[in-house]
């Protein structure tokens, strides 16, 4: 007699590799013998339909990840929204749960994601993240705000627009001194 407590997933419905423990968004299908079984290839039947709004904040789990476009996220298991390949810092895999923030909603219903917070409040933890490096570095980072996007991206994780703004700041704030090749910190007696 068959086990009942087990509902199959074939490989050709896979379209990751399944780890066991985690989480994933599947949906049932039946097969033209009736047979139930699993899917993980779902976004047709996700919807765009929703009432989300710029800058709310959601939680979804990633059930697909296209290395040149980004994570595409199953928000509340329902809606369709994407994660762009340059807003995913780290190592994410299908299933993982996302928390983010509505980027965009464009004029289709589709969703964009992003997972930093907005600008104004960004600038505060880009601040801090820099503040923090000098601190730890002897006062002095060989950036400014004439490097390269790369080297930004590799020594703070942010965007050269983000570093600009929190330098600007920090400057305003007569916390630093920019020069062409370095910034430093200015110690306080």
């Amino acid at each position: 007699m068959p086990n009942n407590n087990h509902i199959f997933m074939p490989f050709s419905e896979r379209t990751y590799r399944i780890i066991v423990d985690m989480i994933y968004p599947v949906a049932f299908k039946v097969d033209s013998n009736g047979e139930v079984f699993l899917t993980s290839k779902i976004r047709d039947l996700l919807t765009t339909d929703h009432n989300f709004e710029e800058n709310d904040e959601v939680s979804g789990r990633i059930y697909s990840i296209n290395k040149s476009i980004g994570a595409f996220i199953a928000i509340d298991d329902k809606y369709d929204s994407l994660l762009r390949i340059d807003e995913l810092k780290g190592v994410f895999v299908e299933g993982e749960l996302v928390n983010a923030r509505v980027k965009e909603i464009k004029s289709d219903g589709k969703i964009e994601l992003s997972l930093r917070q907005r600008a104004h409040l960004e600038i505060d933890n880009d601040s801090d993240k820099i503040l923090d490096y000098l601190y730890d570095n002897d006062g002095i980072v060989y950036l400014s705000d004439k490097s390269s996007p790369d080297k930004i991206n590799k020594t703070f994780g942010m965007s050269k627009a983000s570093f600009k703004r929190a330098i600007g700041r920090l400057y305003k704030n007569n916390d630093i001194k920019i020069f062409d090749n370095k910034i430093e910190l200015i110690k306080r007696i």
